[in-house]
């Protein structure tokens, strides 16, 4: 690792040469600073460390960088010639640490990756601080004779179960919903025990080779179990792409090598595209591990989650599910590193520090010398090309686990069904008649449409002016649920208008009964028209709805999913949140209402993200011994996606792709970096666009940088702010780097402008 920058001095009249010192970060402060500290005083100080300082005429907070190095008494030095001394921190925080010298490591390259500071790094990775409480446990007293309990008492006490195991208050609320009065009274009373966790014995884990279930894996499970496992035992670094069809098994390949981790004392992290996933797979993991999961995502609780990254820190907890967020885990000794389906774009973050938790996890591994399992039935170009040229070893499973027929496949070419032909605007015959047999044979269905809203859009039926959003050039979908028009990308909502702002039509006055004829039409649709037409279609089928207007929180989507689980539900209509990882026994049918929709979007991903969309979604169908149905709708018959997903030819696809992408100098064969500038005026934009562009060409001069643009971005506005883009392609990162931090050092300050730096892009939008 590179030393850190030149420390930055704080001055001060107090201080003594005799004590120790070390370098703190202060976000947002770039730089580190010098200050001193009394071991006795602290001496538990080390890498990591929360401490308060004074800053000026502030107290602050800060990380400590380094205790003692070389470089702080050559500062030092430096200092006592200038007659500048040093001040001393003003305490250590409770809670004490937030990281180590192998998580500050990982944190630096990041830094050095992106060209951002280490303390803004910091900021994005680590958790604010949060006192962590004991937690409470009971157990249940020797069972009074004749005692009169009440209904919610005794359910406290049932479910306890009469043992001596301590219980901890989260599970007992959990199980029974107990009320503090409830428990307060049985205390008083003598028929349970109360104890703070931290003084509750501690349950050991068990016995990791008692974990195992090898027996029962297929034989292509098995031999990617022994390939990754031997690289646990080494401690030596190894990428592998597990390339297995849906429910082929994946996650039975990830406990065993996660319970091969834990026999060596190491610890396994698993990382999800959509926090939605974490709950399922805590049950999971934890039931066959046998004991506490730690989850990291950013909707948790700030003690929870603080509590959650205490517990990892600590060595407490050694296995992690987490979603994006979860790749800064700060895990003790890493053996195991997972990325459950590493395709997912939602692995990319997409505001601030644009990282990719993908990538930035092979660096971990690299770092932390452990296996890192990149997991898809859909894996990325990017990965699968890498295998192909033996950067990654590639391991298989071609069969799924309970070993169905395939999947039967009906493509429906809308361009040869009449208006009249269509059950309703959405559905098709073919449609309609899959879902009526799913229903008659007590099954389940999904129905994805990846557009939100009732309509996609209103257009004025005289000149046929789109109702646009007035800051982003997009236009407003209509949700006719609360009558109103939403922009997806800012969040502006308004009422439907009465009158074209384009030629002035208003709409037309109909008798009271009526209100009015609207000027509009709606054009397209969504996922509530979707579930509109399907309830007046199946009147006796219960239909729910999955998408981020349906979904305000992790609760939301935990209870919408938990309905179809226990049959509450016979239709699911949702957006491509309904595709990703969703073991449900009872879904046989899935219906895809329109392929098209994102297969036409400027941007070289996008046949490849339909492609990944509806193997997907096929995928939901059939797991559990039954031959899946699938009915994909669309106007383009013909389209690679949909021909090699009908085939199920995943080869044949990456084949095509690759050698277009080959042709046209994109990734795999291309890094990109994509400059976005922004601003409120659009000649302002423009200029700077230009200014930048010109920055661009004298920082890349003379190396192998191929610079296209500037020009408007394919979403040309958003939140008010006129964006232009820049792209430049390399053979390498390391050439990017260089130029982006060139460009960056050369870019004076000016708060009316956003200059995006988005090293590896994967929206081009």
């Amino acid at each position: 690792m590179s030393q850190l920058p030149l420390l930055e001095i704080e001055k001060a009249e107090c201080g003594t040469s005799d004590r120790h010192l070390v370098s703190v970060v202060i976000p947002p402060l770039e730089n580190p600073f010098l200050y001193s500290y009394d071991p006795a005083a602290h001496p538990s100080l080390s890498v990591g460390s929360l401490v308060t300082v004074q800053f000026g005429k502030r107290t602050v907070a800060a990380f400590v960088l380094s205790v003692d190095s070389p470089a702080e008494f050559t500062a030092r030095e430096e200092m006592a010639q200038r007659g500048v001394k040093i001040r001393p921190i003003i305490r250590t925080d409770s809670p004490c640490h937030a990281f180590a010298q192998e998580h500050l490591e990982f944190y630096q390259w990041i830094a050095r990756y992106h060209a951002e500071p280490l303390s803004k790094i910091l900021d994005l990775a680590v958790p604010a601080p949060a006192p962590r409480k004991p937690e409470p446990f009971f157990r249940a007293l020797p069972a009074q004779p004749n005692a009169r309990l009440g209904a919610s008492q005794r359910a406290v006490i049932d479910a306890l179960g009469g043992g001596s195991e301590w219980v901890p208050l989260a599970s007992l609320r959990s199980a029974c919903s107990a009320s503090a009065s409830t428990l307060r009274s049985l205390v008083s009373r003598g028929f349970i025990e109360e104890r703070l966790g931290s003084d509750s014995p501690q349950v050991a884990p068990p016995d990791p080779a008692s974990l195992s279930l090898r027996d029962s894996l297929t034989q292509q499970q098995r031999a990617a179990v022994d390939a990754a496992a031997r690289h646990i035992d080494e401690r030596s670094f190894a990428p592998f792409l597990l390339h297995g069809v849906t429910g082929s098994g994946k996650t039975e390949v990830y406990l065993e090598l996660i319970v091969a981790a834990l026999k060596q004392g190491r610890s396994a992290l698993v990382v999800v595209p959509e926090i939605a996933l974490t709950p399922q797979l805590i049950d999971r993991f934890e039931a066959r591990l046998k004991q506490r999961v730690a989850l990291l995502h950013s909707s948790l609780k700030q003690k929870d989650r603080w509590g959650h990254w205490e517990a990892l820190l600590a060595g407490e907890v050694r296995v992690a599910i987490g979603a994006r967020s979860g790749i800064f885990a700060p895990m003790r000794d890493l053996g195991l590193i997972v990325i459950d389906e590493e395709h997912d774009a939602s692995f990319k973050q997409g505001e601030g520090i644009r990282y990719n938790a993908r990538d930035l996890a092979l660096v971990r591994a690299k770092l932390s010398s452990c296996p890192i399992i990149l997991g898809s039935a859909t894996p990325s170009l990017e990965t699968f090309h890498n295998a192909r040229c033996e950067r990654y070893s590639y391991l298989r499973l071609s069969e799924r686990f309970h070993s169905p027929p395939p999947p039967r496949f009906t493509l429906v070419d809308l361009n040869r069904t009449k208006p009249w032909e269509m059950p309703s605007r959405s559905i098709s015959p073919q449609l309609l008649q899959g879902l009526t047999e799913t229903l008659a044979a007590g099954e389940q269905a999904f129905i994805l449409y990846n557009r939100r809203g009732f309509a996609s859009y209103l257009q004025c039926s005289a000149c046929e002016q789109v109702v646009g959003c007035p800051q982003c050039s997009v236009t407003l979908t209509y949700h006719r649920k609360n009558n109103s028009l939403l922009c997806h990308f800012c969040g502006f909502s308004t009422p439907p208008p009465v009158a074209c702002s384009g030629c002035g039509a208003h709409d037309k006055p109909q008798p009271s009964e009526n209100g009015h004829e609207s000027i509009f039409s709606h054009r397209g649709a969504g996922t509530e028209r979707v579930a509109e037409e399907l309830a007046e279609l199946l009147p006796q089928a219960c239909i729910a709805k999955l998408d981020r207007d349906s979904v305000r929180s992790l609760e939301d989507y935990v209870r919408i999913l938990s309905q179809v689980r226990s049959r509450e539900v016979d239709i699911l209509v949702g957006t491509q949140m309904i595709a990703k990882g969703h073991d449900l026994p009872d879904v046989t049918f899935v219906g895809v209402v329109d392929c098209d929709v994102g297969l036409h979007v400027p941007d070289f991903r996008a046949a490849e993200r339909s492609f990944q969309l509806l193997t997907q979604a096929s995928g939901r169908a059939g797991r559990r011994g039954g031959q899946g149905r699938i009915v994909l709708q669309t106007r383009v018959p013909s389209h690679p996606s949909l021909q090699q997903t009908i085939r199920d030819d995943y080869t044949a696809f990456a084949d095509a792709e690759l050698l277009l992408r080959e042709s046209l100098e994109y990734p795999p064969f291309r890094r990109l970096l994509r400059i976005i500038i922004a601003a409120e005026d659009k000649g302002m934009a423009q200029q700077w666009a230009q200014r930048v562009a010109s920055h661009t060409a004298t920082a890349c001069a003379g190396s192998s940088v191929h610079i296209l643009g500037p020009a408007p971005a394919p979403l040309e506005k958003i939140r008010n702010h006129w964006r232009y883009h820049i792209l430049c392609k390399a053979a390498s990162a390391g050439a990017l780097q260089a130029a982006m931090q060139r460009i960056k050092g050369m870019l004076p300050d000016n708060k009316s402008i956003r200059i995006i730096f988005d090293l590896d892009p994967q929206d081009m939008l």
